[in-house]
Protein backbone atom coordinates (compact mmCIF):
# COMPACT_ATOMS: atom_id res chain seq x y z
CA UNK A 1 0.00 0.00 0.00
CA UNK A 2 1.37 3.41 -0.97
CA UNK A 3 2.01 5.67 2.06
CA UNK A 4 -0.59 8.45 2.03
CA UNK A 5 1.46 11.58 2.75
CA UNK A 6 3.59 13.36 0.15
CA UNK A 7 6.37 14.99 2.19
CA UNK A 8 8.82 17.47 0.72
CA UNK A 9 11.12 17.52 3.73
CA UNK A 10 11.40 16.89 7.44
CA UNK A 11 14.23 18.83 9.05
CA UNK A 12 15.61 20.18 12.28
CA UNK A 13 16.42 21.01 14.89
CA UNK A 14 16.01 24.64 13.95
CA UNK A 15 14.29 27.75 15.28
CA UNK A 16 10.79 28.87 14.43
CA UNK A 17 11.49 32.09 12.61
CA UNK A 18 8.05 33.69 12.45
CA UNK A 19 5.13 34.81 14.55
CA UNK A 20 4.43 34.58 18.24
CA UNK A 21 6.76 31.59 18.72
CA UNK A 22 9.75 33.05 16.86
CA UNK A 23 12.99 31.91 18.41
CA UNK A 24 11.67 28.59 19.77
CA UNK A 25 13.48 25.32 19.09
CA UNK A 26 11.45 23.03 16.83
CA UNK A 27 11.47 20.61 13.91
CA UNK A 28 9.67 21.11 10.62
CA UNK A 29 7.36 18.91 8.60
CA UNK A 30 6.88 20.35 5.12
CA UNK A 31 4.31 18.83 2.80
CA UNK A 32 4.56 18.97 -0.98
CA UNK A 33 1.77 20.55 -3.00
CA UNK A 34 -0.28 23.72 -2.75
CA UNK A 35 -3.61 24.90 -4.12
CA UNK A 36 -2.37 28.47 -4.70
CA UNK A 37 0.29 29.73 -7.09
CA UNK A 38 1.79 32.74 -5.32
CA UNK A 39 4.36 34.21 -7.68
CA UNK A 40 6.68 35.29 -4.87
CA UNK A 41 6.58 32.11 -2.76
CA UNK A 42 10.03 31.43 -1.24
CA UNK A 43 9.39 27.75 -0.49
CA UNK A 44 10.07 24.71 -2.66
CA UNK A 45 6.96 22.55 -2.29
CA UNK A 46 7.06 20.94 -5.73
CA UNK A 47 6.23 17.22 -5.91
CA UNK A 48 9.60 16.60 -7.56
CA UNK A 49 11.92 15.21 -4.91
CA UNK A 50 9.11 14.59 -2.43
CA UNK A 51 8.67 11.18 -0.78
CA UNK A 52 5.61 9.18 0.19
CA UNK A 53 5.60 8.49 3.93
CA UNK A 54 3.28 6.86 6.43
CA UNK A 55 2.14 8.51 9.64
CA UNK A 56 4.40 6.19 11.65
CA UNK A 57 7.41 7.01 9.46
CA UNK A 58 6.80 10.74 9.86
CA UNK A 59 6.45 10.51 13.64
CA UNK A 60 9.57 8.35 13.91
CA UNK A 61 11.64 10.80 11.85
CA UNK A 62 10.46 13.77 13.92
CA UNK A 63 11.59 12.02 17.09
CA UNK A 64 14.98 11.24 15.52
CA UNK A 65 15.53 14.87 14.56
CA UNK A 66 14.26 16.39 17.80
CA UNK A 67 17.54 15.79 19.62
CA UNK A 68 16.88 18.56 22.16
CA UNK A 69 13.42 17.17 22.96
CA UNK A 70 11.62 20.42 22.25
CA UNK A 71 8.69 18.29 21.07
CA UNK A 72 7.39 21.06 18.87
CA UNK A 73 6.74 20.47 15.18
CA UNK A 74 5.84 23.19 12.70
CA UNK A 75 3.65 21.71 9.96
CA UNK A 76 3.71 23.70 6.76
CA UNK A 77 4.03 23.37 3.00
CA UNK A 78 2.96 24.05 0.38
CA UNK A 79 -0.49 23.84 1.90
CA UNK A 80 -0.60 21.37 4.80
CA UNK A 81 -4.39 21.34 5.12
CA UNK A 82 -4.55 19.39 1.86
CA UNK A 83 -3.02 16.34 3.59
CA UNK A 84 -3.45 16.83 7.35
CA UNK A 85 -5.81 14.23 8.83
CA UNK A 86 -6.68 12.41 12.09
CA UNK A 87 -4.28 9.44 11.66
CA UNK A 88 -1.29 11.75 11.23
CA UNK A 89 -2.41 13.97 14.09
CA UNK A 90 -2.73 10.90 16.30
CA UNK A 91 0.71 9.55 15.39
CA UNK A 92 2.49 12.86 15.95
CA UNK A 93 0.59 13.53 19.16
CA UNK A 94 1.39 10.06 20.48
CA UNK A 95 5.09 10.85 19.92
CA UNK A 96 4.69 13.77 22.34
CA UNK A 97 4.71 16.68 19.91
CA UNK A 98 2.76 19.90 20.02
CA UNK A 99 1.65 20.75 16.50
CA UNK A 100 1.90 24.28 15.13
CA UNK A 101 0.51 24.69 11.60
CA UNK A 102 0.79 27.44 9.03
CA UNK A 103 -1.95 27.39 6.40
CA UNK A 104 -3.18 29.75 3.70
CA UNK A 105 -6.64 29.36 5.23
CA UNK A 106 -8.47 28.16 2.13
CA UNK A 107 -9.22 24.70 3.53
CA UNK A 108 -10.88 23.62 6.77
CA UNK A 109 -8.70 21.38 8.94
CA UNK A 110 -9.61 17.70 9.07
CA UNK A 111 -7.91 17.34 12.47
CA UNK A 112 -7.04 19.79 15.25
CA UNK A 113 -3.68 21.44 15.91
CA UNK A 114 -2.26 23.12 19.01
CA UNK A 115 -1.45 26.44 17.35
CA UNK A 116 -2.89 27.73 14.09
CA UNK A 117 -1.28 30.40 11.95
CA UNK A 118 -3.41 31.56 9.03
CA UNK A 119 -1.43 33.33 6.31
CA UNK A 120 -4.00 34.62 3.82
CA UNK A 121 -2.91 35.52 0.31
CA UNK A 122 -5.62 37.96 -0.84
CA UNK A 123 -3.90 38.62 -4.16
CA UNK A 124 -4.22 34.94 -5.08
CA UNK A 125 -7.56 34.06 -3.48
CA UNK A 126 -10.85 33.96 -5.29
CA UNK A 127 -13.56 31.54 -6.33
CA UNK A 128 -13.19 28.21 -4.58
CA UNK A 129 -9.84 29.33 -3.15
CA UNK A 130 -11.49 31.96 -0.95
CA UNK A 131 -10.61 32.12 2.74
CA UNK A 132 -12.31 29.28 4.65
CA UNK A 133 -10.72 29.90 8.07
CA UNK A 134 -11.82 33.21 9.58
CA UNK A 135 -9.95 32.72 12.83
CA UNK A 136 -6.93 31.19 14.49
CA UNK A 137 -4.20 31.87 17.03
CA UNK A 138 -2.49 34.32 14.71
CA UNK A 139 -2.82 35.89 11.29
CA UNK A 140 0.37 36.46 9.30
CA UNK A 141 -0.19 38.70 6.30
CA UNK A 142 2.62 38.76 3.74
CA UNK A 143 2.98 42.35 2.52
CA UNK A 144 3.69 43.22 -1.10
CA UNK A 145 2.79 46.19 -3.28
CA UNK A 146 -0.84 45.07 -3.48
CA UNK A 147 -1.48 44.94 0.29
CA UNK A 148 -4.00 47.59 1.34
CA UNK A 149 -5.32 49.15 4.52
CA UNK A 150 -8.63 47.45 3.74
CA UNK A 151 -6.89 44.04 3.83
CA UNK A 152 -5.67 44.72 7.36
CA UNK A 153 -9.06 45.95 8.52
CA UNK A 154 -10.80 42.91 7.04
CA UNK A 155 -8.56 40.39 8.78
CA UNK A 156 -8.40 42.18 12.11
CA UNK A 157 -12.21 42.03 12.23
CA UNK A 158 -11.97 38.22 12.16
CA UNK A 159 -11.38 35.91 15.13
CA UNK A 160 -7.59 36.00 15.17
CA UNK A 161 -5.35 36.44 18.18
CA UNK A 162 -2.04 38.06 17.26
CA UNK A 163 -1.72 39.97 13.98
CA UNK A 164 1.57 40.11 12.05
CA UNK A 165 2.78 41.88 8.92
CA UNK A 166 5.65 40.10 7.20
CA UNK A 167 7.40 41.70 4.21
CA UNK A 168 7.41 39.65 1.03
CA UNK A 169 10.94 38.40 0.27
CA UNK A 170 11.05 38.81 -3.50
CA UNK A 171 13.21 41.09 -5.66
CA UNK A 172 11.43 44.15 -4.20
CA UNK A 173 11.83 43.12 -0.56
CA UNK A 174 13.25 46.49 0.53
CA UNK A 175 10.14 48.27 -0.73
CA UNK A 176 7.94 45.63 0.90
CA UNK A 177 9.74 46.10 4.24
CA UNK A 178 9.10 49.83 4.07
CA UNK A 179 5.44 49.27 3.19
CA UNK A 180 4.97 46.75 6.00
CA UNK A 181 6.51 49.17 8.51
CA UNK A 182 4.24 51.99 7.34
CA UNK A 183 1.16 49.77 7.61
CA UNK A 184 2.16 48.71 11.12
CA UNK A 185 2.49 52.37 12.12
CA UNK A 186 -0.98 53.13 10.78
CA UNK A 187 -2.62 50.03 12.28
CA UNK A 188 -1.37 49.55 15.86
CA UNK A 189 -3.07 46.18 16.34
CA UNK A 190 -0.64 44.73 13.80
CA UNK A 191 3.02 44.00 14.51
CA UNK A 192 5.90 44.03 12.04
CA UNK A 193 7.50 40.57 11.84
CA UNK A 194 10.76 39.64 10.16
CA UNK A 195 11.93 36.11 9.34
CA UNK A 196 14.25 35.51 12.29
CA UNK A 197 15.64 32.22 11.00
CA UNK A 198 16.93 33.93 7.85
CA UNK A 199 18.60 36.66 9.89
CA UNK A 200 20.60 34.07 11.85
CA UNK A 201 21.29 31.78 8.88
CA UNK A 202 19.02 28.81 9.71
CA UNK A 203 16.81 26.92 7.23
Amino acid sequence: MTPPYLVKEIFGPTLQGEGAHAGRSCVFLRFAGCNLACAWCDTDFAPEGALRRSAAEIARRLVELDVHRARLVVVTGGEPALQWDPPLREAIGAAGFRVHMETNGTRALAAPVDWLTVSPKPRFHGGREALALAGGDECKLVVDETTTDDDLLRYQAMAFGALYLQPCMDARHEAHRARAALLALRHPRWRLALQLHKLVGLP
